[in-house]
């Protein structure tokens, strides 16, 4: 459920970066539903790898770099999805990072609605009940 639900809001998120960056095209609405899936399975498979080359230099900045990190893990893949679907294309370096991080955005949106419980200090969830 969690993945359908997932891959349903990365399809809007595509769609809506077509509509509203001139650099990101889509040949059709199912384009986005493929995008979505081949994005979500390199995400499955290639995300951890370039999170461990990343991990050297994310210490040698003394940890700023795992700031940025999700954003960075998405721009790869963002940029390997293009290059393997011909019915999706980023024509420019700036859409491609702002369609990252727009991407970046949602995905942590979307993590915090859903995990609400795990967050709840962080939102105000009022005082500590000592019984």
């Amino acid at each position: 459920m969690y993945t359908l639900l997932h891959l349903a809001v990365l399809t809007v998120t595509v769609l809506a970066l077509a509509r509203f960056l001139p650099g990101v095209r889509l040949r059709s609405a199912g384009t986005a539903v493929v995008v979505a899936i081949v994005f979500s399975v390199l995400n499955f498979f290639l995300a951890w790898l370039i999170k461990v080359a990343l991990f050297v230099p994310a210490i040698l900045t003394l940890g700023l770099l795992f700031l940025i990190l999700p954003l960075i893990v998405n721009t790869i893949l963002l940029w390997l999805t293009d290059k393997l679907l011909h019915a999706f294309e980023i024509e420019t370096f700036g859409s491609l990072v702002l369609s990252a991080a727009a991407i970046t955005l949602v995905n942590a949106i979307f993590h915090v609605a859903l995990h609400t419980h795990t967050y709840r200090p962080l939102i105000g969830g009022g005082p500590t009940r000592w019984v």
